[in-house]
């Protein structure tokens, strides 16, 4: 692509990677999903995009989604794209499109279904029935006879009147898609029917190009797609000229032989697999191709993901890989903080990650983009982001798009599967560690070229023929597979993963080497449970085969079957001198790594027998030499292990959170090449310069010996921030009904449905143009909501502050009291108000109540917060007000401050009294995102990994030397979830919605997280 050649070409030079790397251009930020959730304005955009700027986070996607008020794709929409446009030119950003109102992508916002009627999803589904019902429902498409051994066509001829006896039948039926909020009232799309995904490209980035055309490629890299598939409606995948494309493609009706499809009846292998490759090159070629060459002519980038996570189920999406191939910038989504290496997980599924990394490798792809960290939930820490982005990274990421920066937390927004990279987190001023870090590595690892010998075919043409009721076999070949690509990893071969659909498409036989695309590999390997093989593979493997290529087939006996059909082609090309199975060759890790590792000339990563970390890494290959960035995934658990690489003459490190190269790493020269050790913490990584050129071998250098230095007077310990009670449960009248100890999402149900709405439409739901917004009610509607809140004792801690969200839309008092919100203040976020209670208050009982009248779209009902200097205690009903005693070391939620997540400072002096040799200031047991530490007043910088230390050799002086650890908690305590035992790691927003009835339980009940320094840290000093 001509228009993206700037942005998409690789440097060849380690040289030139070298220049970039302190300071990356703006291609290589992270880009979050930018989330539009409100009623959104001028100042708005700019502040948000300002606020990302501060963190050095430089790119970012416009992500409609639920709360969004401003009528998507409007004269006002683009008006506050164009705002947006200007503030990124102002700040040197790029800002990209999210193509769709929420997601999955292909209805624009209930526009395409709107537009396009024809457009409706549709699938089928098996009835068993006894009994034909009679008239035939017209979405009854055939009727089958059904018998032990198979089935027999008996579908009515149009317009007949036939008699069917009592028997054993199957009506297959056509299903439709269903109005949804989800969907702007609509429905989803059949994203296979002709013409829908040009009318998407029509009503979405043609609006665009018209607006803004001249920013295509520029300020405006790309458009992001995001979870498009197929089966959405009920039943299998249907489109109406699926018969039809079915018979030209295979040459038989599909209509006559539909039961094979969901019993092992007939020739069912053979009819599901067609019927799956039938509806992949559908997909690529009706949506992703069309997509793909949209963007291409358009001069931006196609990129997003799928909906990829069912594999080796393929009803959502055939073939991941295949629909990889069609982006200029293949995506995946690696959603939640909850570490599998399962088939169907998340954050531990090596295969996901490294299907995608094996499309870009082959096609030239040089950017990989991760949807990463989404529903990770509020309790999300630094050390979370690290390890989450390294793994992804060093298994073949370049491009990570954070999940989510929210505008607002307003409303039911908050629930929207945190975390939030905004001002909103606790620990957002700290988050340009983290974006500098992950923007030098994906300069790194977006250069240079990944260079793999094996290609490891997936089993994806095999697994179509499984797609039945019985999921128990089709599981057992995706287990089977994600074990191996994992183990393989974790042994770190070096590998790419084949898919068949690009093979075709891109492969060929080249000099004894199997080329797909831009990759050429010497051996091929077939997984277990491998029983087909499509055509073109096959006859692309004999081709192979007869040029001395090797094939390693895990399975004693070859394939049986090409294309779903018996064949005896596999049996053949098994009789090669260079096909071997599990007699002649050990099962592949220890015998490819052993392999790999023969070759003096090439690269080596061995582990030692008791090693228990989790060590994976990448190397990238340029003219000068080598970058390796070697990864420990363990939260747990140090790695140890060797490295040998061959043609190489010297090793120096660069460390990615400083910006530092050319730094001194222990080598010796070794079989005309180099060879090291490495020690990766937990949660560590290690990124290393192999060059060329000759250097000399560096011996390793003696261990520092630290010993702590003695503090004097005693530590102090304060919040940084108020303290903060969480007020989630209500009285509520409205509509003549009066409720009380209502849960608040309960209560704001029961206020949207008596002003005549099902739900809170702006939870989990779109608006449909301004179909929404527009809506008024009577001006005697409204409700009243009143929050309890008790002060022990007969002193009262101020002061103190009430915080209700869109304060401006209430009246609001506090124990009878007219109060008013303090002119732009504003707490956790901008539509926060904050009021002053302080002069309202009293010892006991107190109430806080909002009323609004008229009742109008925006009053949604939420939590309210109590902010002051005091400590909050746990009582048989929730929690009540106390002054008490300060906080120390141990978990703030035991001391006053279960919802508290802001920062905690921690105060020591020590005495150096002739600074000499190295200082760092190290952290025992803890819990928090992130510790911020000063020397004597100036930001030394922070702790977040292993080992949690910081050197602040240049700031200590002598004499007296005051440190301050600032540990920073998560929004977690404050925002929740708080009821029904939530789980960490993982947060959606049906757990925000969860309180029981009558409330509030007991305060000990809730669940909160114990932040905090556990022991005091220390300043530690080694001689030099």
């Amino acid at each position: 692509m001509a228009c993206l050649a700037a942005g998409m070409v690789r440097a060849d030079q380690v040289a030139s990677v070298r220049g970039e790397f302190f300071a990356p251009p703006v291609e290589y930020s992270t880009a979050p999903l930018w989330v539009w959730n409100d009623q959104m304005t001028e100042e708005q955009v700019r502040q948000c995009l300002r606020d990302l700027a501060s963190q050095h986070v430089m790119q970012a996607f416009v992500h409609p989604r639920p709360g969004l008020m401003t009528p998507y794709l409007s004269e006002e929409w683009m008006s506050l794209w164009k705002v947006a446009l200007d503030e990124a030119e102002k700040l040197g950003m790029n800002v990209w499109i999210y193509d769709e109102n929420s997601y999955p992508s292909g209805f624009a916002g209930g526009h395409v279904p709107d537009l396009m009627p024809e457009s409706r999803a549709q699938g089928i589904n098996f009835e068993e029935v006894a009994d034909v019902p009679l008239p035939l429902d017209p979405d009854v498409l055939a009727v089958f006879a059904m018998t032990d051994s198979g089935f027999n066509d008996v579908t009515p001829a149009p317009n007949s009147n036939p008699a069917f006896a009592t028997g054993k039948y199957v009506l297959v039926k056509r299903t439709w898609d269903q109005p949804s909020g989800w969907f702007g009232g609509k429905t989803f799309v059949d994203l296979l029917h002709p013409g829908v995904t040009e009318k998407f490209l029509e009503v979405t980035l043609d609006a665009y190009k018209e607006a803004f055309g001249e920013e295509f490629g520029k300020r405006m890299p790309g458009s992001f797609t995001d979870e498009p598939h197929l089966a959405h409606s009920r039943g299998l995948h249907w489109t109406p000229d699926l018969p039809e494309a079915f018979q030209k493609r295979w040459g038989y009706d599909l209509m006559k032989v539909l039961p094979s499809l969901q019993f092992d009846l007939g020739d069912w292998k053979r009819v599901r697999h067609d019927y799956y490759q039938l509806l992949n090159e559908l997909f690529a070629e009706r949506w992703g191709k069309v997509y793909y060459d949209y963007c291409d002519r358009a001069g931006i980038a196609f990129t997003g993901h799928y909906w990829e996570h069912e594999w080796p189920n393929t009803r959502t999406v055939p073939d991941n890989m295949a629909m990889g191939a069609w982006q200029h910038i293949p995506g995946i989504d690696i959603l939640f903080n909850q570490y599998n290496e399962g088939v169907h997980a998340q954050v531990g599924n090596v295969r996901a990650v490294m299907e995608l990394a094996s499309v870009a490798n082959q096609l030239g792809r040089k950017h990989r983009l991760c949807e990463t960290y989404g529903g990770g939930g509020w309790d999300l820490r630094f050390e979370d982001m690290k390890r989450i982005g390294d793994w992804v990274s060093v298994l073949g990421i370049t491009f990570v798009n954070q999940h989510l920066t929210h505008s607002t937390l307003r409303g039911a927004r908050k629930g929207d599967y945190p975390q939030t990279f905004s001002y909103h987190a606790t620990w957002w001023d700290a988050y340009h560690v983290q974006a500098d870090y992950r923007a030098r590595l994906s300069l790194v690892l977006s250069n240079g070229a990944q260079i793999n010998d094996v290609l490891l075919i997936e089993p994806t043409t095999t697994v179509w023929m499984y797609q039945g009721p019985n999921k128990e076999y089709r599981e057992k070949v995706g287990e089977s597979f994600q074990a191996l690509v994992t183990e393989l990893a974790k042994a770190n071969v070096e590998f790419d993963i084949g898919c068949e659909y690009i093979m075709e498409h891109w492969g060929s036989a080249k000099e004894g080497k199997l080329h797909v695309g831009e990759r050429a590999y010497s051996l091929v390997v077939l997984p277990p449970f491998t029983e087909n093989l499509n055509s073109p593979t096959m006859k692309l493997l004999e081709e192979y085969l007869k040029q001395g290529g090797q094939v390693l087939c895990m399975d004693k006996e070859p394939p049986v079957m090409v294309d779903a059909q018996a064949s005896d082609h596999p049996r053949e090309a098994s009789a090669s001198k260079t096909w071997f199975t599990p007699d002649t060759a050990p099962w592949p890790a220890p015998a490819l790594q052993s392999r790999q590792c023969a070759d003096p000339a090439g690269f080596c990563i061995t582990l030692p027998a008791d090693n228990k970390g989790i060590v994976y890494h990448q190397r990238r290959q340029f003219e000068d030499g080598q970058l390796l960035f070697i990864v420990n995934t363990s939260i747990e658990t140090e790695a140890k292990g060797d490295f040998r690489c061959g043609g190489v003459g010297g090793v120096e490190q660069w460390n990615p959170e400083t910006g530092e190269t050319g730094l001194a790493y222990p080598f010796e020269k070794r079989d005309g090449g180099v060879a090291g050790s490495f020690t990766l913490a937990p949660c560590g990584s290690l990124l290393l310069y192999l060059s060329k050129d000759q250097k000399d071998a560096v011996p390793a250098p003696a261990p520092l010996t630290f010993a702590a230095v003695a503090p004097f007077g005693g530590m102090s310990v304060k919040r940084t921030s108020p303290n903060v009670l969480t007020l989630d449960y209500v009285d509520v009248t409205v509509g003549g009904e009066s409720r009380t100890e209502q849960y608040y999402y309960a209560a704001a149900e029961l206020i949207f449905q008596k002003h005549g709405l099902d739900r809170n439409p702006w939870d989990h739901a779109v608006q449909f143009k301004n179909e929404l917004i527009n809506k008024t009610f009577a001006p005697e509607s409204g409700f009243e909501a009143t929050y309890r809140f008790s002060i022990e004792g007969k002193k009262i801690p101020t002061p103190l502050y009430a915080v209700v969200e869109r304060a401006d839309l209430y009246t609001i008092a506090c124990n009878g009291q007219a109060i008013t919100p303090s002119p732009g203040e504003w707490w956790l976020d901008r539509a926060f108000g904050v009021i002053d209670i302080s002069a309202c208050v009293q010892s006991g009982d107190n109430v806080l109540t909002i009323k609004a009248a008229p009742f109008t779209m925006f009053h949604e009902l939420e939590r309210a917060y109590v902010l002051g200097d005091f400590n909050v205690m746990p009582k048989d009903k929730g929690f009540a007000i106390a002054v008490g005693a300060p906080l120390t070391v141990g978990p703030w939620n035991t001391q006053g401050s279960p919802f508290y997540g802001a920062g905690v400072a921690y105060t020591q002096t020590f005495d150096a009294a002739n600074p000499s040799g190295r200082y760092e200031v190290a952290l025992g047991d803890w819990l928090g995102s992130v510790a911020k530490v000063r020397v004597n007043g100036e930001e030394a910088g922070y702790i977040y990994h292993q080992p949690f230390t910081c050197d602040v050799t240049k700031l200590v002086k002598a004499g007296a030397n005051t440190i301050e650890v600032e540990v920073i908690g998560t929004p977690k305590n404050t925002l929740g979830p708080h009821h029904g035992e939530p789980p960490l790691g993982i947060a959606a927003p049906d757990m925000f919605r969860k309180g029981p009835v009558p409330g509030p339980p007991a305060g000990a009940s809730y669940s909160t997280n114990g932040y905090g320094l556990f022991a005091p840290f220390e300043l530690r000093t080694a001689a030099p």
